[in-house]
């Protein structure tokens, strides 16, 4: 195989990736979290809104009976811009209705907002890892905003060919202090691959476990496509599902997301 040959590939495993950054740690499962492994190069800018719909009836244990019903529809939106060609800065913003159909308990409105910024702290033969830091505001209740917090996240990735194809894989670790409690320990994973030109396909795990505050898991499984429109504009649509986890619901749910790339 030429140089030629084979740095084209990498470039094209590594533009396969670019166009994944996720949603947002949009959410607490679905969509990837914010950004992966890769920094943007100086200067450039994506935008991605995104829109999820969900639902539970059944729960996993100790109480899979005792489950209520509930829902939840959300739109957020995630910008990335390109400090240097090392540094991305990151910000998030998510809005969300969700229902309770057992206590009648509704809430609407802000959800949460994220920013932060991505280092890239190593980078060679396709391989890639990064730091990342982010602070949060959330809003639990109808009460008002509170538990602002703090997550330091670690990430790892690889872009390579598979058959030719352009793919690749990333990992991430996270733990996310919140001021009173409630810390959570996250573990993201994606795969990628693109086998054409214009279409992108992505398998996703997250997964949460409470540290303090309380005793629950969830391990969720995500399924998308991405189609690029041009070289600026993408689409998404795919489907996610709770697998596993302890006093969590079993939500099972859709998402879609409109990509600007400039």
């Amino acid at each position: 195989m030429s140089k030629a040959i084979a740095s084209g590939r990498f470039e094209a495993g590594r533009r396969a990736f670019a166009i994944t950054a996720v949603c947002a740690g949009l959410l607490a499962g679905p969509t990837a979290a914010i950004g992966g492994a890769w920094t943007l190069e100086k200067g450039k800018r994506q935008v991605i809104a995104s829109g999820v719909s969900s639902s539970a009836s059944g729960a996993f244990s100790p109480h899979p009976n005792d489950a209520p019903k509930f829902s939840k529809s959300s739109a957020s939106l995630l910008f990335e811009h390109g400090w240097t060609d090392r540094l991305t800065v990151i910000g998030d913003i998510e809005f969300a209705r969700e229902n309770d159909g057992a206590t009648a308990y509704a809430r609407s409105g802000f959800s949460h907002f994220a920013a932060g910024a991505r280092l890239k702290l190593y980078e060679a033969s396709g391989f890639v890892t990064s730091a990342q830091l982010t602070g949060r505001l959330e809003k639990f209740d109808t009460e008002g905003f509170g538990r602002p917090a703090v997550e330091p996240r670690l990430l790892a990735g690889y872009g390579f060919a598979l058959w030719e194809m352009p793919a690749f894989v990333d990992g991430q670790a996270a733990y996310r202090f919140r001021a009173g409690g409630a810390d959570e320990a996250r573990i993201d994973l994606t795969a990628g691959l693109r086998p054409w030109s214009d279409w992108l396909l992505l398998a996703q795990s997250f997964s949460t476990i409470a540290v303090s505050g309380g005793s629950y898991s969830t391990h969720k499984l995500q399924g998308s496509v991405v189609y690029d429109l041009s070289s600026r504009w993408s689409v998404q649509a795919g489907g996610f599902a709770t697998v596993a986890g302890s006093n969590a619901l079993k939500e099972r749910g859709i998402i879609s997301a409109l990509w600007f790339r400039y």
